[in-house]
């Protein structure tokens, strides 16, 4: 359910010049490269000093050879050693960062920006390969009656709870993040509607059975909504479709008395269907 890119997947931020020598130093290895560096320092010293000397009259090396293949060589390893380290180490810490800014910070899960461009490649694969697919949208039930009895603190790690949860119950193959508030997202690859809706049983189950998350010495009864919306194998309704489905399930499971799973296949009489409008929405 982790999406991560390889830390030189990205190198635009860099000045030109030097994305072809951060790669390379990301293919060879720091070591490799270094000697690398080391070799071709030592061979232009030894071409600069044969030119020099013949250029002065002198059509013999002598010590010369020997000094101009060695001299360089330390003072290489150095600066070259310390200047790859620092490069990939400051590649590194902008992946890190990178990978931060498409994280939630709360519960770990990614975020909306990650997961809608994850989720669009998995459409497309699913198209390609005429595979069913299934998204869901989940959210908890009166979150803001938690949050003004218990205390945010106490919502945030309700939220947290809930995250781990719904990635418990989910295959590694699923995709899931934290789709904004107290509402969750997850796409879920070669999944037919039955076993979508099974799957968002599974999950609201895990939460409402037992009707309170322990959270610390506190218990506190927590239910979940989930709308989802399936295609079947070769359908291609668009990311935009699915999103707008699984909302409109999400807000007749509301509707319908909240702790209760709605789900819908891509039919043309859904597709038709118009979007509540912002004023018609339960307050969650």
């Amino acid at each position: 359910m982790t999406m991560e890119a390889h830390p030189s997947s990205d190198l635009r931020w860099l000045p030109r010049q030097l994305q072809g020598l951060t790669r390379w130093v990301f293919e060879v290895g720091p070591m490799r490269a270094t000697l690398c560096l080391t070799a071709a320092a030592s061979t232009l010293s030894l071409a600069l000093t044969w030119t020099a000397l013949h250029l002065s009259g002198h059509h013999s090396m002598g010590n010369a050879w020997w000094i101009s293949m060695l001299v360089p060589i330390p003072l290489t390893i150095i600066g070259g050693g310390v200047s790859t380290y620092l490069l990939v180490a400051l590649e590194r810490a902008r992946a890190e960062v990178q990978s931060l800014a498409m994280q939630d910070p709360l519960t770990g899960l990614s975020n909306r920006r990650r997961f809608l461009a994850a989720a669009r490649r998995e459409l497309e694969l699913s198209v390609r390969h005429r595979q069913p697919l299934a998204m869901m949208m989940l959210d908890v039930d009166h979150f803001k009656l938690i949050n003004d009895v218990h205390g945010h603190a106490v919502g945030d790690r309700v939220l947290v709870e809930i995250a781990r949860r719904c990635s418990a119950s989910l295959r590694t193959t699923d995709l899931l993040a934290r789709w904004g508030g107290e509402e969750f997202i997850a796409l879920l690859p070669n999944t037919p509607v039955e076993q979508a809706r099974q799957l968002a049983e599974r999950i609201r189950e895990s939460i409402s059975a037992t009707a309170q998350v322990q959270i610390g010495e506190r218990k506190v009864r927590v239910t979940v909504s989930v709308g989802a919306a399936g295609a079947g194998a070769g359908e291609d309704p668009g990311l935009e479709v699915l999103l707008q489905l699984a909302d409109q399930e999400l807000y007749k499971a509301k509707r319908g008395g909240r702790d209760q799973v709605s789900i819908s296949g891509i039919v043309a009489a859904a597709l038709v269907g118009a979007m509540p409008a912002a004023g018609d929405r339960l307050h969650h």
